[in-house]
Order: structure tokens, then C-alpha cells, then sequence
């Protein structure tokens, strides 16, 4: 059932992983697991736009990894984050690990995932891929979310163990967390810093979204540094960086107020 006026649904299935539905509205596809939140946005006139704020904040991190990362995703949604960086980090090696294949079905039909040996998506349990894994990151993104929030067993002090172990000295792990959600984002927070030196966060429209970010880098990262970096990229690609960067605060070394 639509839920908003003018809308058609293309696609709606019920599985044993979830509800997965694709709606038009114009020039806008959506990806929904069964209810009113929006989980992916694409736009067919422009797929290079990231019409959804959180995953502009998000790819803030690739200010603090190099252009040829290896990254491992958690969550593939419609596949636009990845998307995103595989247009333009043609250096970079992705994996994305999805529990639903309706999901990863999806993404390709309708979103137009690309396939290329850059970019790998695996359908498989998260924290079982964590637990066989082998290969090392610069980047992990835990972005899986179901009808009602974020992946539970990915937030975690096991995941974030797991995922810890799975990082490169200098790498950095990402963590999509649902603003409105307290207790779950204290709890997240409490467990990546016992884990992690350096914590960060941005705050998506009233912290609708909030992206913490946590490593334990050899190195300091200078404010100014990303500032340069940023400017770099936003020539290159359709993403400004400086909505975030204000979010930053002082200069040198990066201090975020993560909500307590």
C-alpha cells in the first residue's frame, strides 16, 4: 500500500528476512521495509546524487581513508554508498555483506548496482562473516538496518571486536546509529570506547541519524588537512564535505562530542 499521494509501487515482497518494497514518486526511487521510513533514495535523472542527508555524512569518512581503501560494508540498502564510492574511487576494493537477497535483488534491478570484480556483494550473516574472516580494512561501515532500526547483533561489543580485529593500524570503523534511539546509541558509544582512543560523531537533522566514527589511529588528523582533502574530492565528485566539517569544531586533532 502506498503512503503517499502520487506514489506507485513497483516492487513488494514479504520474506523470511523481511518485507522489502521500491516505490516511484516522479523522479525518486525508494527502498522501504514495510513502513513509512525511507531505508535507500535514488533519483533516475541524476543516480549519482545522495538525495538522503545521512549518507552524505557518512561518506565523510572518506576524507580519512586513501583513495585505493579496502572497505568492508554491513548493510547494503539500495546500494547507494557503495555505488557512490565505486563512480568515484575507481582504486578502492568493496565488500558488502547483506542478509537479505531480496535486498541485493533489488539493488540490481532497480537501483542498478554495479557488478565488478571492485565491488563484491556476499549474502551472508554479519557477524558470521566477521568470525571467518581473514582480510584486513582501512574502512567498516555498519549500516544494516530492518524495519525497525539498526541490525541489533551488529551493535554490539562482540561486532565491535570482531571488527576491530579486522582492521588495518590505521583504519577507521563507521557506525550508522538512529539518534532517536538513546539507549541503544549510549550503548554503542560506551562499547566503541572501550575499544577505540578516538571517537567522532556527526548529527543528521536532530540527530535523526548519528554517524559515529572510531579508531585508534598512529597519527594525528588535522582539521585544516581534511579541509584540504575535502576540497579536493568536492571537485571531483558532486559531495560537499563542509556541512560536516563545521561539525568539527576546533582545530587540530579531531574531538567530536559524541552524545552521552
Amino acid at each position: 500500500m502506498s503512503l503517499f499521494p502520487q506514489e506507485v509501487c513497483l516492487y513488494d515482497n514479504r520474506s523470511p528476512t523481511g518485507r522489502v518494497q521500491v516505490f516511484e514518486r516522479g523522479d525518486r526511487l525508494e527502498l522501504r521495509f514495510g513502513n513509512s521510513i525511507v531505508q535507500s533514495a535514488m533519483s533516475r535523472r541524476a543516480p549519482d546524487l545522495l538525495l538522503l542527508e545521512y549518507t552524505r555524512a557518512l561518506l565523510t569518512c572518506m576524507l580519512l581513508v586513501p583513495d585505493n581503501a579496502h572497505i568492508l560494508h554491513f548493510g547494503l540498502g539500495a546500494g547507494t554508498i557503495p555505488a557512490f564510492i565505486f563512480r568515484h574511487f575507481p582504486a578502492a576494493q568493496q565488500r558488502v555483506i547483506e542478509l537479505n537477497g531480496d535486498v541485493i535483488a533489488v539493488a540490481e534491478r532497480y537501483f542498478g548496482l554495479p557488478h565488478s570484480s571492485r565491488l563484491q556483494v556476499v549474502e551472508d550473516d554479519g557477524i558470521e562473516f566477521l568470525q571467518r574472516a581473514r582480510d584486513a580494512y582501512d574502512l567498516i561501515i555498519f549500516d544494516a538496518f530492518h524495519a525497525d532500526g539498526a541490525a541489533p547483533q551488529l551493535t554490539t561489543r562482540a561486532a565491535f571486536a570482531l571488527a576491530q580485529q579486522r582492521l588495518k593500524p590505521d583504519g577507521w570503523l563507521v557506525n550508522n546509529a538512529w539518534g532517536s534511539d538513546a539507549l541503544r546509541l549510549r550503548g554503542i558509544v560506551t562499547a566503541l570506547k572501550e575499544r577505540f582512543t578516538e571517537l567522532y560523531s556527526l548529527s543528521v537533522r536532530f540527530n535523526s541519524n548519528v554517524i559515529v566514527l572510531a579508531a585508534s589511529p598512529r597519527r594525528e588528523t588535522s582539521l585544516a588537512n581534511l579541509r584540504k582533502r575535502a576540497g579536493e574530492l568536492s571537485a571531483r565528485m558532486p559531495l560537499d564535505f563542509e556541512p560536516w566539517l563545521k561539525q568539527l569544531g576546533l582545530p587540530g586533532p579531531i574531538r567530536f562530542t559524541v552524545p552521552e
